[in-house]
């Protein structure tokens, strides 16, 4: 019966993004970096229920024992150089959570391997615990299917009519758009040394003081991403008042948060509530390559607004990952 309870109060909860899951997850992976076992044990529900599926046909372990010692070995097995951290997105409803993680891992041997986690994480007695584990390795579609399939919506809207400029590809272009990317500068630690619960307040009270200053420069909040966000606006010039805006009001606060931002402006293409393209991984890798406190912008938005408005430090040139090419950027003043 209190399943049953627990069950419908997830069903007609609020799926929200969750800082505090992401907290711990950041946690989880680095305990499991580091070989704390000790964490990564305190971090996992102690039911007989926990299950771990790794990617080999026989990797499917259940109880505590047994997925936390699996995991030991395997750490002792695989000798890890380097370990980067690609995507990671956690949600939560009611008494229930979970997230995706992608993560790069270069081998002592210099081999390279991409691998894909999802984590299942309940409530108990207050603190999130890992309920279940997933690894994955990508692999091929025709690798494992024999055919290739349709990957992402641009290839969707490319299939339609095999052509760059088709009909259904314009109709799926919004225009051009301003994006804007935060990132909160080692945001690990910070929440490492203040605990989930205190991180997870911080960080949603960031984020209600940097909606309202996008939202009074007219633009729209796109997504968080549990330490930072994109925000997309019709207009190069409000998008960097907004910039200002933040970068001032992270100073003013003095609660310890730094961030750095990165601002684009291209075509967009509108998927549901969220924004794909060139323009939003470029923007996004902008964002990357800003100091903490500082606003990068790219050449093409410096170019579109009235640089009277604004004052720039010189040009940077320099190369952003996964994009061909170097790259113009140019430091925006905001003190």
């Amino acid at each position: 019966m209190c399943r049953r309870q627990t069950l419908f109060g997830i069903l007609v909860g609020v799926m929200k993004r969750s800082p505090e899951i992401e907290s711990v997850v950041r946690r989880f992976l680095a305990a499991r970096s580091d070989g704390d076992f000790e964490t990564v044990r305190n971090l996992h529900s102690d039911s007989d229920d926990l299950r771990l599926i790794g990617s080999d046909v026989h990797e499917w372990y259940q109880r505590p024992a047994e997925v936390v010692g699996i995991g030991e070995a395997h750490a002792v097995e695989q000798k890890i150089a380097d370990s980067s951290l690609l995507r990671l997105e956690a949600f939560e409803n009611g008494e229930t959570g979970w997230a995706a993680i992608e993560q790069q891992r270069t081998f002592v041997n210099g081999d390279t391997s991409r691998y894909r986690t999802t984590l299942v994480l309940q409530l108990e007695a207050g603190a999130w615990k890992v309920v279940q584990v997933h690894f994955s390795v990508p692999v091929a579609n025709k690798e494992v299917a024999g055919i290739e399939l349709t990957r992402t919506l641009s290839d969707l809207l490319t299939s339609i009519d095999n052509k760059p400029d088709s009909s259904a590809l314009r109709e799926a272009i919004l225009g051009t758009s301003t994006i804007l990317f935060t990132d909160v500068v080692d945001s690990t630690v910070l929440s490492q040394s203040m605990g989930d619960r205190k991180w997870s307040d911080l960080i949603t009270t960031h984020f209600n003081t940097v909606r309202e200053i996008v939202e009074q420069e007219g633009g729209s909040v796109v997504k968080t991403l549990g330490d930072g966000g994109m925000f997309v606006f019709s207009s190069g010039a409000s998008a960097l008042l907004a910039a200002i805006g933040i970068q001032r009001a992270v100073t003013k606060a003095k609660d310890g948060l730094r961030i750095r931002v990165g601002v684009h402006t291209g075509d967009v293409i509108q998927d549901h509530d969220d924004y794909l393209g060139v323009t939003v991984n470029k923007a996004a890798r902008v964002a990357a390559a800003a100091r903490g406190d500082q606003i990068l912008v790219s050449s093409t938005t410096v170019d579109i607004v009235n640089t009277t408005e604004f004052e720039f430090d010189d040009l940077i040139t320099c190369e952003l990952k996964g994009i061909e090419g170097t790259h113009i950027l140019r430091p925006l003043h905001w003190e």
